[in-house]
């Protein structure tokens, strides 16, 4: 994934996937990593949310604009 930015992380899976979409939604292709523990009832870990390196900046400034993370 060296190609690939994150430019969202937080604990709250709904918020990553609203903005996964809402990014698609304006052709920026994202893709979302859960790197929660499950084993620990996702108490542990994050949700990401990440997008080509190309994007980055444009995907920031869209949900800077749209959507706060945690």
């Amino acid at each position: 994934m060296e190609n690939w930015e994150s430019i969202m992380k937080t604990k709250n899976a709904v918020q990553v996937e609203i903005a996964r979409g809402f990014l698609e939604e304006n052709g920026i292709v994202a893709v979302v990593m859960d790197k929660k523990d499950s084993s620990y009832s996702n108490i542990f870990g994050y949700v990401e949310l990440l997008v080509p390196r190309q994007d980055a900046e444009a995907a920031k400034a869209l949900l800077d604009n749209e959507i706060k993370p945690e």
